[in-house]
């Protein structure tokens, strides 16, 4: 019974040894499983060190450098210069979107191209659909229907547009523009509620005052003659010209007091309030915006963006700002003030002449504070400062703010306003009205390039990993306009306004997943590890057990043929 009971234990001992072996076995197999994919990870992260993503950068200083996507190929800008550089295929074809291939078969133009290009009536048709397709804007499209088509655009001529784009200098764009745009500021001269406001000429080193145009409530002469390089000028409030606020030779300024402290501090108990919110709301500023938005303004974006970052960042610069402090007071902020002094007890005619002073040397609002009910606040703008700030604001926006040479400080000092080395667009046509010409341009030309070379539908083209992955594939080309006027299919890689880079985000996004993936086989080998030590440990106790029983068997065995011996 003894030995039948070992040779059991026996079997059993043996069977789960087996068992032990076969799964310690098997999680060795997992081990050299897992030890693969670490190596496919580590294949894949390497590979990704090496991903690059095309950047275009039209303008050639980094600044204004973007990756490269259809919609900056295909959408007239400033980026691109309002001319297209079509997508095409290996056949030559333009690539469309769904929307601008719908456009196009609306304007009946077949998918191989025409023999010559067509009316402008088919023109017509084609951007009439861009606005009924979402591609532009119905009113964009209603006005480029206006212009006239321009049928050699990029087949045969570089001269995109039936319109002349001139590249003007400051001085060029000051006088021949400028100088026929007239103010009206006398919004500025009349009663302010408790306050005077006096337009102050002075030479452009600002020492000397030129001529004056005081403050006055029966409608007296709004003008000032003054001599200037020996010859007589005037200064009309009434007539103000633009060019005269980037006059050279000469400073315009505002400058007042505020005596009716009850009316100016009574309300809400903020110094300058009514003086500051008169000056900022005054017609002057709409004018000027206007008329030098009308002037610059050229349709594209880019350019729409450089203009409304110069009216916010001058808006700025005239707003008072305030605060509610824990008694509930309205209180004053001059956070935006160019320069703020506050004084005791000064006299009128000190306040006057430091703001006199201070008006000349700051860009943007300055104020002389005088506590005490009967003494007069001061207060002052630099016209000609301001101005030329708000042209200089555009031209660092043009230029990229992170890469301009040009600069605006509170300090007059430290500006670095816009010069002769900046070119200014202004946007002349020739057979239309209106500051659309550049944008009808660009879809005139790329209506040329898909009448003459065809075009191909593909829904995909709006992701820009697609198109990018297309272009270096080989897939697609980039159709570029030559020096004959004439466009040419070409690689990427030739383009000179392409440029391949390390695409970081994707380096950094492939370094996270190979982490990731890391610790995910870390821990398992970890948790395979500990399983494996522990089918040692229980292997090694069998192979101890199997040992002793196999003794005890052996012993039995001995015995039981000794006494049959005996």
């Amino acid at each position: 019974m003894g030995l039948s009971a070992s040779q059991a234990r026996l079997l059993t001992i043996t069977a789960r040894k087996s068992d032990c072996e076969y799964e310690s076995m098997r999680l060795s197999h997992q081990k050299i499983a897992l030890s693969r994919d670490m190596n496919v990870a580590s294949a894949e992260y390497q590979d990704s060190l090496e991903q690059t993503k095309l950047m275009w950068d039209f303008y050639g200083n980094d600044s204004q450098a973007n990756e490269l996507s259809y919609n900056l190929l295909m959408s007239p800008s400033a980026l691109n210069n309002f001319t297209p550089t079509p997508l095409t295929d290996t056949a030559g074809r333009v690539v469309l979107t769904p929307e601008m291939a719908a456009a196009a078969k609306a304007a009946g133009i077949p998918q191989e191209g025409m023999e010559g290009l067509p009316s402008s009536d088919v023109r017509n048709k084609f951007i009439e659909a861009l606005g009924t397709t979402g591609v532009i804007t119905d009113t964009m499209s209603k006005n480029i229907q206006k212009t006239t088509y321009n049928q050699d655009a990029g087949v045969g001529s570089s001269d995109l547009v039936n319109v002349n784009i001139k590249q003007l200098t400051k001085t060029d764009l000051i006088t021949k523009y400028f100088s026929n745009i007239e103010l009206d500021v006398t919004d500025l001269l009349l009663n302010a509620g408790g306050s005077d406001l006096n337009l102050i000429i002075y030479d452009k080193e600002g020492k000397n005052e030129l001529g004056k145009i005081e403050y006055n409530n029966e409608g007296d002469s709004t003008t000032a003659k003054f001599d200037l390089n020996g010859k007589q000028k005037t200064i009309d409030a009434k007539k103000l010209s633009l060019a005269d606020l980037f006059n050279g030779d000469i400073q315009i300024t505002l400058q007042g007091t505020s005596w009716d402290n009850k009316q100016l501090r009574g309300k809400n108990g903020l110094y300058d309030w009514s003086v500051v919110d008169k000056v900022a709301t005054s017609t002057l500023w709409s004018s000027i915006f206007k008329n030098i938005e009308n002037t610059l303004k050229t349709g594209d974006t880019y350019t729409d963006a450089a203009l409304g970052y110069a009216k916010n960042k001058i808006t700025e610069m005239m707003e008072c700002l305030s605060y509610v402090d824990e008694n509930g007071k309205s209180v004053s902020n001059f956070d935006n003030a160019a320069f703020r002094n506050n004084h005791r007890g000064k006299s009128e005619k000190k306040i006057t002449r430091w703001i006199s002073d201070n008006t000349k040397n700051y860009v943007g609002y300055v104020s002389e504070g005088n506590s005490g009910d009967k003494y007069n606040d001061g207060y002052g703008m630099n016209l000609t400062s301001m101005s030329e700030a708000y042209l200089t604001y555009f031209a660092m926006y043009m230029e990229g703010t992170s890469n301009t040479t040009y600069s605006v400080d509170k300090l007059k000092s430290n500006c670095n306003f816009v010069d002769e080395f900046f070119d200014f667009s202004v946007l002349t046509a020739a057979d239309t009205t209106g500051n659309n010409m550049q944008i009808a341009g660009f879809y005139d030309t790329l209506f040329n390039q898909i009448c003459t070379k065809g075009w191909v539908e593909n829904d995909k083209v709006d992701d820009k990993d697609y198109v990018q992955k297309m272009l270096k594939d080989g897939s697609m080309f980039l159709s570029s306009i030559q020096d004959d006027g004439y466009y040419y299919q070409d690689n990427y890689s030739t383009n000179s306004y392409v440029k391949e880079v390390t695409d970081e985000s994707k380096i950094a996004q492939a370094e996270a997943k190979y982490n990731r993936e890391k610790e995910k086989i870390n821990y398992k080998e970890n948790v395979i590890d500990m399983k494996m030590k522990n089918l040692d440990t229980e292997i090694s106790a069998l192979t101890t057990e199997y040992d002793t029983v196999k003794s005890v068997i052996t012993k039995n065995i001995e015995k039981s043929f000794k006494r049959y011996d005996a």
